[in-house]
């Protein structure tokens, strides 16, 4: 619930729960306007999951004439995601997003978007990418998993069923990612970094489904985080992000 004249920092709960579940004790980084509060926070924790929005699509992108490309849709909240994006891939830190946080890391990172609406392009079928009022625990359409992939990899399948709030997506992902996931229709659905022990995006939300399947995303996002925490892999040779000229 929002609160008129109240600014509010706030996630999806579902996200808590799910690293609490996973063994992980859940933190809320600050949206802050000084670089290095980020940077400060950033070294607080182990592992970063950068959330979805579902509010911002609603106000941004189906009301004509409101930006459409996310630097400009919420430009603190953007530049925070950037830097702690940036940082945790200089680190090797774990890094999930989700959503929104997917489509920032694609951007950040060099990787390209459909910024219209993704129903009103040509040959997308019949693959419902934006559920509306339909609760976030119901599904709506398959993904399918890339054999090899880091999702095929964490939950044993090869496709699940996921929820969907999104109106723009990834088109090309960034240099040293993977696709890792599609819907029915092309669109993807998941990428991974193949530089870094485990850099994982998804289109969906999958924190707040119900197939036990998701609980094994999240128990490797916080396995890897005790790797990082054990071996403190910061700024070790081979782990430095470098950004797409």
């Amino acid at each position: 619930m929002l609160v008129p004249g109240w600014s509010l920092i706030y996630t999806i709960r579902g996200c808590l729960e799910a690293v609490e579940k996973a063994g992980g004790v859940p933190l809320l980084l600050p949206v802050a306007k000084n670089k290095a509060t980020r940077e400060d926070a950033l070294a607080s924790v182990d592992a970063l999951i950068v959330s979805g929005e579902v509010l911002s699509v609603r106000r941004n992108v189906l009301q004509g004439g409101n930006p459409k490309d996310l630097s400009a849709q919420n430009p603190l909240r953007f530049a925070n995601e950037s830097d702690y994006i940036l940082g945790a891939l200089e680190r090797n830190m774990p890094l999930l997003g989700i959503c929104r946080g997917l489509q920032v890391l694609n951007t950040v990172c060099g990787g390209s978007m459909y910024l219209d609406d993704i129903h009103l392009m040509p040959g997308r079928g019949n693959v419902q990418h934006q559920q509306g009022n339909k609760p976030p625990s119901e599904t709506v359409h398959e993904v399918k998993f890339v054999p090899g992939g880091a999702l095929a990899g964490l939950t044993g399948q090869s496709e699940a069923r996921v929820n969907s709030f999104h109106r723009q997506a990834v088109k090309e992902p960034p240099p040293g990612f993977e696709v890792i996931a599609r819907a029915n229709d092309g669109i993807i659905e998941g990428i991974a970094s193949s530089r870094h022990d485990f850099v994982i995006g998804v289109q969906f939300h999958p924190e707040v489904l119900p197939d036990p399947v998701w609980g094994k995303l999240f128990d490797g996002l916080i396995a890897a985080g005790k790797r990082y925490k054990e071996t403190n892999k910061y700024f070790k040779e081979g782990y430095i992000w470098e950004e797409s000229k």
